[in-house]
């Protein structure tokens, strides 16, 4: 007897039935997604197709909504990788029904409809919270660094900027003349636009990159004047408060010196009445106590116009110097391929061209807002990620008040602790392992401004203790998934992150709403349809 094996006919016809129904067994992530898409507010992404029917057939958006989605769902994410899924993926062909959206088509659905497709986080917030995923009542954010687009070769100083813009400049412009000139000699010749060889050197495409290169260090010349004029900005202020503090100053001391010049010249014009006084009694005696002395002789009242005159030379010297922002220690550098990126210190040592993303999440782990903070810091992201929160949860329609936001010792500052929000904040102000009381190492700060005693205070009550230790649990799975899934690296660049990163959080975000109805379908029994015996 030989082999039992089965082998592969691939030349059988038909070998997949013909009913895309039958391709795909009924619990499949595909059908669930076009489910979750069938239940999408649309209208935006309509609105911007012509509603007259005139022009070349569109892909309809449920179509491109469900691929994409579908795709970010499984971890595939580049526009290349999409177009290949609806080849070789058999959830990708369900969804399309068996046709074959290119990379292209892929990557302007994106990025033209950017405002629809960052309001499916909040479409996928209303999923969730029909499943009643979405809870409110305690909220955590984080940050983390995740890499760009973009290497840190690529950085440049300002002059190096406006040097290479100049040459560019230049080369664009010779470019579109070869490129004119190339175009009148084929229209004499009446040729094709561009001849039997192509475009050629001077064609279009050599003068779209020869743009974008311009473009980007544009933008990155003027990300670094943008940041040395808040630095100039920010040296006009503390040296107008410098002035003004000064000011107060001198006016303090000039008062006390005349305060005390007024008290000494009384004193002596009072000795001097009763010393007449005693002299027109009769009297030979001297008035009682010491013989005062005038202002001029005064010692306090000398060293107070010391002070005052001391005040005012500091003054005049601060009025005298001219605000200067201090030069930072190395050049300020401009990503040439991502100027909006920035290079950031990594977690374990080193540096990276990199984006701080933020993001905020409830109890479920389901992601209510998330973004990225132009600074290695955590500091100043924590008031904004509430405020997009709370725009968000709006939109959906969930109206209920952020109760209590965790935040880690990254967050905190007295900036933060005094700013007024809607969440009662519980920001850890020592390390994680001791706020969470896991370890006694950690110090906390001797010298706490009363914000942050109020904070300390906070945590340290059993039910500020409890709801610390929620923190972790909350938000840190939510970046392990999606890394897990989608990876640490960005492809999109510039204005492009955000629309990127809302499309991981709704991937994120519809992968549970999916799962939590997958899991409330098996649990509820099915009615038997069979006649009793």
């Amino acid at each position: 007897m030989g082999y039992n094996f089965l082998t592969a006919e691939r030349d059988q016809l038909f070998l997949l039935p013909p009913d895309a129904r039958d391709w795909l067994p009924p619990g499949h992530l595909a059908w669930a997604v076009l489910e979750q898409a069938g239940q999408l507010d649309l209208a935006p992404f309509a609105a911007w197709y012509r509603a007259d029917g005139q022009g070349q057939k569109a892909y309809h958006p449920q179509l491109m909504v469900g691929l994409v989605m579908y795709c970010y769902c499984k971890g595939i994410r580049a526009s290349r990788a999409i177009e290949m899924a609806t080849w070789d993926d058999v959830g990708a062909r369900v969804i399309c029904g068996n046709r074959h959206p290119d990379h292209a088509t892929v990557a302007r659905f994106v990025t033209h409809h950017e405002g629809p497709v960052k309001g499916l986080l909040v479409q996928s917030l209303t999923a969730c919270a029909r499943q009643g995923l979405v809870s409110v009542d305690v909220v955590a954010g984080d940050g983390t660094k995740v890499k760009a687009n973009a290497s840190m070769a690529a950085g440049a100083t300002a002059g190096q900027l406006e040097m290479q813009i100049g040459e560019l400049e230049a080369l664009l412009a010779a470019e579109v003349d070869a490129w004119l000139a190339q175009a009148r000699a084929e229209d004499a010749a009446e040729d094709a636009l561009f001849g039997d060889d192509g475009p050629g050197p001077g064609g279009p495409g050599t003068l779209a990159r020869t743009a974008g290169k311009l473009i980007r260090r544009q933008q990155a010349k003027a990300k670094l004047d943008a940041e040395q004029a808040a630095r100039r900005q920010q040296a006009e202020a503390e040296h107008a408060g410098k002035i003004t503090r000064l000011e107060r100053r001198a006016a303090a001391r000039r008062a006390e010196a005349e305060r005390l010049a007024a008290e000494a010249n009384a004193k002596v014009e009072d000795y001097r009445a009763r010393a007449a006084a005693k002299a027109a009694a009769g009297s030979r005696k001297r008035p009682d106590g010491r013989v005062p002395v005038p202002a001029d002789r005064h010692i306090a009242v000398r060293r107070a116009r010391q002070a005052f005159a001391a005040a005012e030379q500091a003054l005049e010297q601060a009025k005298a110097a001219p605000a200067s922002a201090p030069e930072p220690a190395h050049p300020a550098k401009a990503n040439t391929t991502d100027p909006a990126s920035r290079v950031m210190p990594l977690k374990k040592g080193g540096f990276g061209q990199l984006y701080n993303a933020q993001a905020l999440a409830g109890r479920h782990q389901v992601i209510l807002a998330i973004g990225t903070h132009d600074n290695p810091t955590d500091t100043g992201a924590l008031h904004p990620l509430l405020a997009q929160g709370r725009a968000n949860l709006g939109a959906a329609g969930i109206c209920d008040p952020i109760g209590k936001a965790l935040f880690d010792a990254g967050y905190a500052s007295d900036d933060n602790f005094t700013t007024g929000c809607e969440a009662e904040l519980y920001v850890a102000i020592t390390r994680e392992a001791r706020q969470t009381g896991r370890t006694r190492d950690g110090k906390q700060p001797e010298t706490m401004k009363a914000s942050w005693q109020h904070m300390a205070a906070r945590l340290d009550t059993p039910e500020g203790k409890a709801l610390y230790r929620q923190r972790a649990g909350i938000i840190e799975p939510v970046f392990a998934q999606l890394f897990n899934r989608l990876g640490r690296h960005l492809n999109y660049r510039g204005d492009h992150v955000s629309l990127e990163l809302h499309l991981w959080a709704a991937s994120h975000n519809l992968l549970k709403a999916i799962r939590a109805q997958a899991r409330q379908a098996a649990a509820t029994p099915t009615l038997s349809l069979a006649p009793a015996s």
